[in-house]
């Protein structure tokens, strides 16, 4: 079986088919680009332009084409077990690939981007069999996207078997550690000493001026005072205050499980991620605004998977009486996502104050004020390896 060697800047497919395979920590995406012009003759196409009516056709065509024109055998999942996206694109080179709104498409520059997510985990291995092909193509090329080097192959009709093999093993983001909540035992009523002192005192005053006859007085003062005495030796235990590197350590594994969660696909699944780090109502905010700043503007769905989280100052703003700590945060996050071949790499900065509560023996986040963020955003071809 040959392999394939992209051009790098390259915008434009140059086959009717050309296909891809992007492999996630938790997710496999099927995805097919498609040179409408080829297949005008057997979709019966008109001449000049596509429409909205033909659009539809064609959007139908090509779907059904593409769900027919492979078989997937390991892992061992059915095309209905995947989500396909299917829409006319464009192509820019900032942005990547764009939703093609134009009325009228003029056929010769008509593309259909195909997607068919999978749900799926830890993916090791991939085999299937690629058997679509436009009119007159007698290879399909197949660029394969993973944690690792890109990899590419040539199928044709006699060998339309793919392969592909994790060679550096599970790449799932680990959960990083979040240092426990600490308690220390203090004495709240110790000030009461110096109560205790006098009410001794008083006592014995009485005791020498008055002396049998003023007992019971005496005996009142000294009950007092012991009283005293034993309430401030009561201990109670209290949050140890996050400063210096716990602090650090603290807002750095909260924020890296966040953006963690983003890498599963279902939404409970997201949801339940990131229950272990957010404490109440905050817990949809935060989803709905890092799902949003993780999603591409370009077409097709996918979300950047954030690779690093650099916390670059982390400073503490407690709040007297409460076992509540704010801190002033700023970090960077670097992500990366392939779709269609091109690799979306994204570098987002913020700057937030931070509230990290005690629950129970975890310190999770219970507010978030977003002070500045900043987006930048390269889209580069991916390159293949050429290996045997």
């Amino acid at each position: 079986m040959g392999l394939l060697t992209p051009v790098s800047g390259m915008t434009r497919n140059t086959e009717p088919v050309t296909g891809f395979l992007s492999i996630g920590p938790h997710e496999l995406r099927i995805e097919a680009l498609v040179e409408i012009a080829a297949f005008r003759e057997i979709w019966e196409l008109p001449e000049a332009g596509l429409d909205e009516i033909s659009r539809e056709v064609v959007i139908s065509e090509a779907s059904e084409a593409m769900m027919a024109g492979f078989d997937l055998i390991e892992p061992k999942l059915t095309h209905e077990a995947g989500d396909l996206d299917a829409r006319f694109i464009t192509f820019d080179a900032e942005k990547g690939f764009l939703e093609d709104e134009r009325k009228v498409i003029p056929i010769e520059e008509a593309v259909i981007g195909l997607s068919l997510r999978f749900d799926r985990s830890l993916i090791q291995a991939i085999e299937l069999d690629w058997h679509w092909m436009g009119p007159g193509q007698d290879r399909v090329a197949i660029e394969i996207s993973s944690s690792g080097e890109a990899a590419g192959r040539f199928v044709t009709s006699e060998q339309s078997r793919v392969t592909w093999k994790s060679e550096g093993g599970s790449k799932a983001t680990p959960e990083s550690p979040v240092p426990p909540v600490k308690r220390v035992a203090t004495l709240p009523f110790q000030s009461l000493n110096v109560a205790v002192l006098l009410f001794f005192m008083i006592g014995i005053v009485v005791l020498l001026r008055k002396g049998i006859k003023s007992s019971a007085r005496v005996a009142l003062f000294f009950l007092a005072g012991a009283v005293m005495l034993f309430v401030s030796r009561v201990e109670r235990d209290s949050i140890k205050p996050l400063a210096g590197e716990e602090l650090e350590d603290a807002a750095y594994g909260l924020l890296k499980n966040i953006y963690r969660a983003f890498e599963f696909g279902q939404e409970s699944a997201i949801y339940d991620a990131l229950d272990k780090s957010i404490e109440g109502d905050l817990l949809e905010t935060v989803y709905l605004e890092i799902r949003e700043s993780l999603e591409l503007e370009s077409v097709g769905g996918p979300r950047v998977r954030v690779y690093e989280v650099a916390l670059r100052e982390c400073k503490s703003v407690s709040v007297a009486g409460s076992d509540e700590f704010w801190s002033v945060a700023e970090w960077v996050t670097i992500g990366e996502v392939t779709h269609w071949g091109h690799t979306h790499e994204r570098t987002n900065k913020y700057e937030a104050r931070l509230r990290l509560t005690p629950v129970e023996d975890v310190w999770k986040l219970s507010g978030l004020e977003l002070l500045s963020e900043e987006r930048e955003q390269k889209v580069s071809r991916n390159k293949s390896a050429s290996s045997k």
